[in-house]
């Protein structure tokens, strides 16, 4: 195949993240005693699916090698594995109508995610034709392909003759976290421009948790590991402020590498070190922070369209992987904002 285009990497990243967004969503609710068990789980689809059938209509089957497969996540699309079809928005709606009762919040999220990876797998397909599925894992950086992060190592819980520590507590606990890091923030981010983030409201080199306010927008969510992110632009009344959120999900504090930029007329643009460059920036444990507003900026120039560009990797990673967007404001020739998809 021809080397992918940036569309294509672009679709396919969103694709991976998407596919372990599901499996996240699916695997932590049927991973303890007080949730439906998968095979419970395939029982209540079969029984919908057949009364369905007695009604006059009709739903694809969901058994559990399918079930199995799709909790693979992003393995699912390696070379050389079986070509089962991707979980879409059918498949989620039934799922998700399966755990109304005792996943709820799950239940709400699964149909987002169904909507994007059938889309996204559409898109992917026109660009690339037939074979679109074999060179997505490749098109991506080394850092992105893996499919899970490593468990962070937490605390051992002190062991008593009374309440002797679980051994699967910890990986429960991490599961949890990546899954609420995915799919609420990825589905969210990808779905529809989030407003409300945080801002760095300090100078330098520092990261804040202060809220970002004032007219901005924020681009779609990516992960590393446990820490979800997203680029973001700010307006004042004379420039305009090129910021990274980053929000920690797990129980301890994860450092990663941060490098902002931005785009302006077309051209891109890098920003003045260390932001510009390479920051380490720490995130406490279920903290959420963002660089500070004058680590990068530029002069709110008329009739001109700006974009933040970023990047997050891991703190010891070689190369700086993926970069996204923040979605682009037009200013006007009389100085008026309009950002991509206002009316």
């Amino acid at each position: 195949m021809e080397e992918p285009t940036e569309l294509f990497k672009d679709l396919a990243h969103a694709l991976v993240q998407a596919l372990d967004a599901w499996a996240a969503t699916v695997g932590q609710v049927t991973d303890t005693a007080r949730r439906p068990t998968r095979a419970g789980l395939v029982a209540e689809l079969e029984r919908e699916r057949l009364e369905f059938e007695r009604a006059g209509r009709s739903r694809k089957k969901i058994d559990l090698p399918l079930l199995s497969y799709w909790l693979k996540g992003r393995d699912q699309l390696l070379p050389g594995s079986k070509k089962n079809r991707l979980p879409g928005q059918e498949d989620c709606a039934a799922i998700a109508r399966a755990l109304r009762h005792k996943a709820p919040d799950s239940a709400r999220e699964l149909p987002k995610i169904g909507t994007e990876i059938e889309d996204l797998a559409r898109r992917l397909k026109e660009v690339a034709g037939p074979g679109w599925r074999d060179a997505v894992l490749a098109s991506l950086a080394p850092a992105t392909v893996a499919a899970t992060p490593p468990v962070p190592e937490a605390p051992a819980l002190p062991a008593t003759p009374e309440a002797p520590p679980k051994p699967g507590r910890r990986w429960r606990r991490w599961q949890f976290a990546v899954a609420t890091a995915l799919a609420v923030g990825l589905i969210t981010g990808t779905m529809a421009l989030r407003s409300g983030a945080s801002e760095g409201a300090g100078a330098g080199d520092s990261a804040s948790a202060a809220d970002l306010k004032g007219d901005h927008r924020c681009g779609r969510v990516r992960a590393v590991g446990a820490v979800s992110w997203k680029p973001c632009t700010s307006l004042s009344e004379n420039s305009l402020s090129f910021v990274v959120q980053l929000d920690n999900s797990s129980s301890r504090a994860i450092t990663v590498k941060v490098r902002i930029g931005y785009v302006r007329a077309g051209a891109a643009h890098d920003c003045p070190a260390p932001w510009g460059t390479a920051q380490e920036v720490t995130i406490p444990a279920g903290a959420t922070v963002t660089s500070p507003r004058d680590g990068c900026t530029a002069p709110r120039v008329h009739a001109q369209a700006f974009q933040a560009k970023a990047f997050v990797v891991e703190k010891n990673a070689s190369d700086w992987g993926y970069r996204e967007y923040s979605p682009t404001v037009h200013i006007q020739a009389d100085g008026r904002p309009v950002w991509a998809g206002q009316v």
